[in-house]
């Protein structure tokens, strides 16, 4: 059963009121909806997102029968998330979650073929849109290419080893599943701190798959935009690189000076468009992890809206 990480403490940093507006904009199972739900009552408003049917179709099961807030469904990317207030004649909103983990249904889903813990065909399309999968990485991209996205988006080290070892056992026979992979991995490197050695490369092909990390920039500039002034933004993360980009986009916009050191003078004239909540992220309590180790990774960092006085008299 998927446990929603960091589920009390990513709404209690909202701030929520009854008769808010609020967007999850990765639905997943539906934990923190349900929760802001509660908080924003029957004349709030709830926008989930998600790419997968799947997510959508769970949560309109769970919350057929119960009384609450208006609740607007959407199968999207959330990077499109401007456009689909748009289309719901909604303007701004007052707070907006981005919990970026994946679900566990998914990760032990055969359809999604993501996981080496599932003997399934390499995939990892998380909306099955797009025509990139895993299986097209492994089996046709060039050796500098796959060095450069497990070096990139794993931070392996082994990432030449293991790229070289690709392309040599390709050439014998198509790589085609999950346990494949694993085992040419496996085979060519040493086990860190009882991690299974393809953790890294498995999480590379998931980022590329999907653009995760492209995307979520895209998100974070669209996300500050839809938010009313002193609205939050709320994002969960779950490896440092997610995290790294969170934390970055954050200090870059609480106006403070982003240029070069070399620079004897500021140029970038930054604009202060957040007020950053968490100086340090959130992590989850000793009693969370206890009951779900995989909680482990797990960052929480808020920002809340800051407009200028020029946009507060334009709105």
């Amino acid at each position: 059963m998927h446990k929603t990480v960091l589920l009390g403490e990513t709404i209690d940093s909202l701030n929520l009121k009854p008769g808010m507006t609020v967007v999850d904009a990765t639905l997943g199972g539906g934990g923190h909806s349900e929760l802001a739900i509660q908080k924003i009552g029957e004349k709030g408003t709830l926008i989930g997102i998600d790419l997968d049917q799947t997510a959508i179709d769970e949560f309109k099961k769970k919350i057929k029968n119960k009384k609450g807030s208006k609740v607007y469904l959407v199968k999207d990317n959330f990077i499109n998330i401007r456009q689909i207030l748009k289309d719901l004649k909604i303007d701004k909103v007052d707070a907006v979650i981005a919990d970026l983990g994946w679900r566990l249904d998914q990760v032990k889903n055969k359809e999604y073929g993501m996981s080496f813990q599932v003997d399934a065909p390499l995939d990892m399309r998380l909306g099955k849109e797009g025509t990139r999968t895993a299986y097209h990485i492994v089996n046709s991209w060039k050796e500098d290419s796959l060095v450069e996205i497990f070096f990139k988006y794993g931070e392996e080290r082994s990432a030449r080893k293991i790229a070289k070892r690709i392309v040599e056992r390709r050439k014998e026979k198509e790589i085609e599943t999950t346990k494949e992979l694993e085992a040419i991995i496996v085979g060519n490197s040493k086990t860190r701190r009882g991690i299974n050695p393809a953790t890294k490369v498995f999480q590379a092909l998931r980022i590329a798959v999907n653009n995760e990390l492209e995307n979520l920039e895209v998100f974070l500039k669209e996300a500050i935009d839809v938010l009313n002034n002193k609205g939050r933004l709320a994002v969960v993360s779950f490896h440092s690189l997610e995290d790294r980009l969170v934390k970055q986009f954050f200090r870059a916009n609480t106006g403070g000076c982003i240029c070069p050191k070399e620079l004897p003078v500021c140029v970038c004239e930054p604009e202060k468009k957040l007020e950053v909540i968490t100086r340090k992220p959130i992590r989850p309590s000793e009693e969370e992890l206890k009951e779900n180790p995989r909680a482990r990774s797990a960052k929480l960092r808020v920002a809340e809206r800051r407009l200028s006085l020029e946009n507060k008299n334009k709105k």
